[in-house]
């Protein structure tokens, strides 16, 4: 893996990450802008090769965990059938993260942000463990707003039943 060493703090709109020290991420080619590929990230509550968890800086629940891949992806619109698989096991890591910390069932929500409503443009999976912390930080997290955040399991069926690597419809 690639080290680099750094100093900075982030702030992107609903996410501030600080970074001080090493990059968590592998020799991927990525932009230099990404805050998730500048590493390391705080609050770091699992890691292995392929995905990194960690807790949001702005937590919008009582839990509020983001799972994130090494390799530089975009976002949901650029993902097509050939990342389901990843996308998969990035879905199962946070339910277990989210089981072992006691959220499941009705009291776990994930899912992805669809651009332009997120901060970052990195893949990131959203683990929140309920109750939220307020109503508004419920909003973008319910089926009323389904145009700028998509349930994990839903992305999953929808990559699942596309062709020829076509890119995710629109809502």
């Amino acid at each position: 893996m690639l080290i680099s060493r750094s100093t900075a703090l982030v702030a992107t709109g609903a996410v501030a990450v600080l970074i001080a020290g090493y990059s968590i991420m592998g020799g991927q080619k990525r932009p230099k802008h990404c805050v998730f590929c500048s590493g390391p990230l705080d609050r770091i509550v699992y890691e292995d090769d392929e995905f990194i968890a960690f807790h949001d800086i702005k937590p919008d629940a009582e839990l509020h965990l983001l799972v994130v891949p090494r390799k530089h992806y975009g976002t949901i619109k650029e993902m097509t059938a050939q990342e389901l698989p990843m996308i998969t096991r990035m879905y199962e890591l946070g339910q277990r993260l989210a089981e072992e910390r006691g959220y499941e069932g009705d009291m776990a929500r994930f899912g992805f942000h669809r651009p332009p409503f997120n901060s970052i443009h990195h893949l990131h999976l959203h683990c929140l463990g309920l109750p939220f912390r307020s109503r508004r930080a419920a909003l973008p997290f319910t089926e009323a707003a389904r145009a700028w955040f998509v349930p994990a399991a839903r992305l999953i069926d929808e990559l699942s039943k596309a062709r020829d690597n076509h890119v995710l419809a629109q809502p």
